[in-house]
């Protein structure tokens, strides 16, 4: 019974070696992709001049009286919902859709905008 036990870990871990070696393949595949699509990415935010209209839509939307309507309103329903629960949670939640609404459009605009220029496409 000792020589079993003995040699009981080096079996788990050929076992595991074995189970590591089927991911190989996938994971060096998943690599190469992700390598070959790197250079992509660079381009990705350049141009969208077709969207203009619809960002400026929805941003006029969330900074304007839509978006102050709405925070108030997740506001109101989140205070309402830890009213009846008795609980603080569901308050905090409404306040944080409230932040999001108010603040959200200005921070995704500062975040997508402050982006290096690539002059040279690839």
């Amino acid at each position: 019974m000792t020589f079993f036990t003995h040699f009981q870990p080096r079996l788990l871990q050929s076992a595991q070696a074995k189970q590591a070696q089927d991911y190989v393949a996938p994971v060096l595949l998943a690599l190469a992709m992700v390598v070959a699509l790197a250079p992509m990415q660079a381009s990705a935010g350049a141009g969208g001049t077709e969207f203009t209209q619809v960002y400026d839509q929805l941003t006029g939307w969330s900074n304007g009286t839509l978006g102050k309507v709405l925070g108030i309103a997740a506001l109101l329903v989140g205070l309402g919902v830890g009213v009846i629960k008795q609980s603080v949670i569901a308050a905090v939640v409404g306040i944080a859709m409230a932040l999001t609404a108010g603040f959200g459009p200005g921070v995704i605009d500062g975040v997508i905008s402050t982006g290096m220029a690539i002059t040279t496409p690839i």
